[in-house]
Formats: structure tokens, sequence, C-alpha cells
């Protein structure tokens, strides 16, 4: 792994080190966990062509634990799929935490950034070169998205979220995915 992706994995993890000792004050949370899933199912929208053609599917079950009125823990399950045109097709299998900060709320809805790190079991073998031929995975994630309120705690969630995949332990050029994202959140 290089110098500048370790310096940004150590970041990561001390950011989330340091949110986690916060008290757990939750101001105005009339709860303090949510359950959700999501869906991702389509082409990755690279928009500067120096990735593989690949279209992604997704399911993403997570359980948010809220941190303070503007902050929440998010832990979530990664189940997906990567069909990749021209080699092997990736499966990735992992958890990946995030911390989602909610600059804007109203009472229908609110306005999120989302920023983490995840790690997961690939299938790759060395027949995805972007990957590696090493079986684990490093994801590393951030994006915006809204939580719009359906009834009483039912929440539609919508966002989109920019992904980089590697292997954590050798050097790659991993895989950059721009997702758009789909749930709910009870």
């Amino acid at each position: 792994m290089n110098l500048s992706k370790l310096n940004f994995v150590m970041t990561i993890i001390s950011l989330m080190i340091i949110v986690s000792s916060f008290s757990n004050s939750y101001g105005e949370e009339d709860r303090k966990t949510k359950w959700g899933f999501s869906f991702s199912v389509g082409p990755n929208a690279d928009l500067f062509h120096d990735q593989p053609d690949l279209t992604i599917i997704a399911f993403l079950p997570r359980v948010d634990l809220a941190l303070h009125k503007n902050w929440d823990l998010e832990f979530e399950g990664n189940f997906s799929y990567y069909a990749i045109s021209g080699e092997k097709n990736l499966y990735l299998l992992g958890c990946n935490s995030n911390i989602l900060f909610k600059p804007l709320q109203w009472r229908r809805g609110l306005l999120f950034i989302l920023g983490g790190v995840g790690l997961g079991y690939t299938n790759s073998n060395g027949m995805v070169e972007e990957i590696g031929d090493s079986h684990v995975a490093g994801v590393l994630q951030g994006g915006t998205g809204i939580y719009l309120s359906l009834e009483k705690d039912w929440w539609l969630r919508w966002e989109y979220r920019y992904q980089h995949i590697s292997d954590p332990f050798n050097r790659d050029s991993g895989l950059n995915t721009h997702n758009f994202i789909l749930g709910l959140s009870f």
C-alpha cells in the first residue's frame, strides 16, 4: 500500500475513533437506533472513461446509531456484484462503517454527507487486474444524500456515493465507481 493510501485510511480511522468517543447526547433524536437497507442497480457512471465498463448490483443492510443531533455512526453490510466487461465478474462481501453529518434538517426530511471505510472478501484471485490477486478488498467512500419522511419512523433514502475499491495490502489501481442508491430506513 502506498503512503498516501495509508495516510488517508489512518485519517478516516482516527476520525471514527474520535467521533465514537462523543457522549451519547442524542439532542432532539426520537430514537437511538435506526435500521434500514438500500439497493443499487445500474451501470457505473464513469465520467472520465478511465475504468472498465461495469454494471453494479448491490444490497446494503444497515444499522444507524445516533451520536448527536447532527451526527450518526452507521454500520452497513456490503453484498455487491460487479459485472465487468472483458474480465471475471467481481463479488464483494463485507462491512462498511460510515459517519453521517446532517447539516440541513427540516420537518419532513434532511440532507446528509457521508464518509466511510470498509473491508470485504472478493473472488478476484488475480482475474480482475484493478483489484489484484488477494481476496481482501478495502473500500473508501464518500457521498451525499437526502432522507424524506414517508410516515412516522419510515424514511426514504436517496444518495450518490463515490467508492474506491482496492487491495489494502498491495499496490493496485483499484476500481472507482459512482453509485446512485435508493433505500428505506425505519
